[in-house]
């Protein structure tokens, strides 16, 4: 039994046609309808918060292969004893040199600087991935909206056409004389309420659909409606909790704490590194004015670490690094904890669903078809009816709603786990 199939009793031919109408108006075929896979696949490829992260993985790769790269040489020209006074005047006795001079990176500088880089660059790329995810994410929940907003659009067209047969059967009775005028306003007073209830699902529904087309960068959607199973994952058993807990290893944001805790571990190679000193070594040939002879000249110089060996920097690369590996540990527990959360409410609102879709639902529509049979017959008040439908309504409603919780708490448990919610 198709659980969004309000009744199944025998209605008036207008009463049917109207049904059909509004039924084949809630179709996916009848209006602009996109998958959830379509949803998806548009964030990835047009979402504006998304379009930076190409250029930004590109700028953390050039900067690994710049720091891969050795120091440049360095030229210098030189001129002495010239302009002065006596035997220097003029430029008759100057002395000119010009040397090429070189830095030598001692300690692994270079190799550690490239280290840091290229860790740097994958806490960049980790970072993207955990925009995309939850771009997607996000997508998933806001297509879910407007699912459940289409679902109760649907259950409100089919309370409409159910109060307008039951005003037809009132009008019909009171020109046979069988009920008073009474009973007929107040069917015809609950089917206007009911109109005004169908506008506002309907309005419901528009708003997620703008919601979700938004996700993209979409101000006017091209859709009305998003297709596919609204119940299907409460139907699925969920995998055992200690699956999960293991699949938590690759939550995208666990991924990205560990990268930059690797990075903040290349840093303290790259401090240390910084405690040797670099070689300058120099060459070149010097040009004597005077006698018009040449001769060749080399130096070499090194720093002197009197002042500081860089001690504090090393230090505070270890402490951020600490840092950074105590608040990934964090995260994990945190992480573990929310999984075992959801994983519980999502056992209670499973048997929840199922309580109301195989017990609570059955009985009400079975007591809605006795009442309008009854009612037909005379043999039950307008009233009565009202509280049926109104009965039926409800626990439709309920399921609705349940169903809606279930599958953002599914959503909520990819997220953490890493995984797509329909693997779940």
């Amino acid at each position: 039994m198709n659980p969004f199939t309000l009744f199944r009793a025998p209605v008036c031919p207008c009463a049917m046609l109207l049904c059909a109408f509004t039924l084949r108006a809630a179709e996916p075929g009848a209006s602009r309808t996109v998958t959830v896979e379509e949803c998806l696949m548009r964030v990835a490829d047009r979402s504006p918060e998304l379009k930076s992260s190409p250029y930004k993985t590109e700028a953390a790769e050039r900067r690994a292969r710049q720091a891969a790269r050795p120091v440049n040489p360095r030229l210098q020209a030189e001129v002495e004893n010239v302009a002065g006074s006596g035997a220097v005047e003029g430029v008759d006795a100057a002395e000119t040199t010009v040397a090429v001079s070189q830095e030598i990176e001692l300690g692994g500088k270079r190799r550690h600087r490239t280290a840091v880089a290229e860790a740097e660059t994958a806490v960049t790329r980790a970072e993207q991935e955990v925009r995309l995810r939850a771009a997607l994410f996000e997508t998933r929940r806001a297509a879910l909206a407007v699912q459940s907003a289409q679902e109760k659009a649907r259950l409100a067209e089919e309370a409409l056409a159910l109060i307008r047969e039951t005003e037809s059967v009132a009008a019909a009775r009171e020109k046979a004389g069988k009920a008073t005028v009474l009973e007929t306003e107040r069917a015809r007073a609950e089917t206007a309420k009911a109109e005004i209830e169908l506008e506002a699902r309907k309005a419901e529904q528009r708003d997620a659909v703008r919601d979700l087309a938004l996700l993209w960068g979409e101000t006017e959607p091209t859709f009305d409606a998003v297709s596919g199973p609204f119940d299907a994952g409460t139907a699925a058993a969920l995998p055992p909790l200690d699956t999960l807990l293991v699949r938590a290893a690759s939550n995208p944001e666990l991924l990205a704490a560990e990268a930059q805790t690797h990075a903040y571990g290349a840093r303290i190679g790259a401090a240390r590194a910084a405690r040797v000193p670099n070689v300058e070594l120099s060459a070149g040939a010097r040009r004597f004015e005077e006698g018009g002879d040449f001769g060749f000249v080399a130096g070499a110089g090194i720093e002197l670490p009197f002042y500081t060996r860089n001690m504090d920097g090393v230090r505070a690369a270890e402490a951020d690094a600490e840092a950074a590996r105590l608040e990934t540990v964090a995260a994990r527990l945190k992480i573990e904890g929310h999984i075992r959360q959801l994983y519980a409410r999502l056992d209670t609102l499973a048997a929840k669903t199922a309580r109301v879709k195989g017990t609570v639902m059955p009985v009400t529509e079975r007591t809605l078809s006795l009442v309008r049979d009854a009612h037909k017959q005379g043999k039950a008040g307008y009233l009565d009816v009202l509280e049926a439908r109104r009965a039926l309504v409800e626990a439709r409603l309920r399921f609705i709603e349940s169903v809606t919780e279930y599958e953002s708490l599914r959503i909520d448990l990819g997220r953490l786990t890493g995984t797509e919610p329909s693997t779940l």
